[in-house]
């Protein structure tokens, strides 16, 4: 396990200057050490690598520990790719496991010194696992979890666009990104229009083997992960909600599904559901819409869509995501924008803004001969 590798001058901008005469200073980051980064199954391959690489970026060197889901797109394809592009070796370490190994690695990472960050793209539960026990090690935490992704579509909307839009932010992945859209809030005036042709689109996607390319809707992780959205639809269904898509699955294929009528006592109406389920709300206003998105905990993305692209972005000022998406849909990241959420979904980002989470600023003071005291 290597130590970090150097020190990184702040970016311009950033530089730190002495207002004291005869001094000289300079701002300059200097790497944490190690950083643990527990990477996850879904989007392996992309979610991992940022996972590695803001941190080697700023001077760090990187653990990762991927899911037991993955290993090798999570992990040791990552080791493979940088030894290959020449990376020294220990700057990328990966220590995959068998399921339930978790515990003891983690064991052995918060009881080494020299690890100093630990990295989570994951979801809450451990999250808040790994904050605690972080906090009782003085370790610092960089945390992407789960959100609950609304979907605005304002009453000036494309419905065309809208419903292709509403289609791939809620079912790309079978709905197993953490970007995937979970609510569609809409303009009441718009709700009948939208709905009808959003179920009807739905219902024309088609299902099966992922490695046919015609395939839309892939197999869930596990039959765990089945079970559970399984048990969030009939629970919503109990306290009232109509299913007006989907809501059957066979094997571990569950066929994408859209939920109305939801009251805000079912489990799917305040908790990430990792499949392919949306549920539709409709709304009175703006301001309404701008609460129902803000009523749960999570804030990871959203999305807004109007002809208004001014309205839009006036909206996108109160809704309390880390990402806001006017035009386009919730699932809509990019390697070079800041990555992350607030609230339950966590804090810290990735990309360029991470150089304050992997990195400590040090204030180089340097004075031109002897400095007259006081006394």
């Amino acid at each position: 396990m290597q130590q970090a590798a150097g020190w990184v001058y702040l970016p311009k901008g950033e530089v730190l200057q002495s207002n004291v005469p005869g001094t000289h200073s300079v701002g300059v980051r200097r790497p944490l050490g190690v950083v643990v980064s527990f990477t996850p199954w879904n989007g392996a391959n992309i979610l991992s690598w940022r996972a590695v690489l803001s941190p080697i970026a700023a001077g760090n060197t990187v653990v990762v520990k991927p899911s037991e889901f993955a290993p090798v797109n999570a992990g040791l394809l990552i080791a493979e790719v940088a030894e290959e592009a020449g990376f020294p070796a220990g700057v990328i370490n990966v220590v995959p496991h068998a399921p339930g190994a978790a515990p003891a690695i983690a064991d052995e990472v918060f009881s080494r010194r020299e690890v100093r960050v630990i990295n989570l793209i994951g979801g809450v539960r451990t999250a808040k696992i790994l904050a605690e026990r972080a906090g009782s090690t003085l370790k610092r935490t960089v945390l992407e979890l789960g959100g609950y992704n609304p979907m605005l579509v304002l009453d000036d909307v494309d419905i065309d666009y809208a419903v292709r839009t509403a289609t791939f932010g809620s079912f790309f992945h079978q709905g197993q990104i953490c970007l995937n859209t979970r609510k569609i809030i809409i303009a009441r005036s718009r709700y009948d229009e939208f709905l009808e042709k959003f179920v009807a689109r739905t219902k024309t996607l088609p299902s099966g083997d992922p490695l046919d390319p015609s395939t839309i809707i892939g197999p869930l992780i596990t039959p765990a992960a089945v079970a559970l959205v399984d048990e969030r639809v009939k629970d919503a269904v109990a306290k009232g909600a109509t299913i007006r898509a989907g809501g059957t699955y066979e094997g571990q294929i569950y066929e994408p599904t859209i939920l109305a009528d939801v009251s805000y006592e079912a489990v799917a109406s305040n908790e990430e559901t990792f499949g392919p389920l949306v549920i539709v709300e409709p709304v009175d206003s703006d301001e309404d819409a701008a609460r129902v998105a803000n009523r749960v905990g999570y804030g990871l993305t959203s999305s807004i869509l109007t002809s208004d692209t001014f309205r839009g972005f006036e909206l996108a000022q109160r809704i309390e995501h880390g990402i806001v998406n006017v035009n386009s849909p919730t699932v809509n990241d990019e390697i070079h924008a800041p990555m992350g959420g607030v609230k339950d979904s966590g804090w810290g980002r990735t990309g360029p803004d991470s150089l304050a989470d992997f990195s400590d600023v040090i204030w180089i003071n340097a004075r031109n001969g002897q400095r007259e005291y006081p006394f």
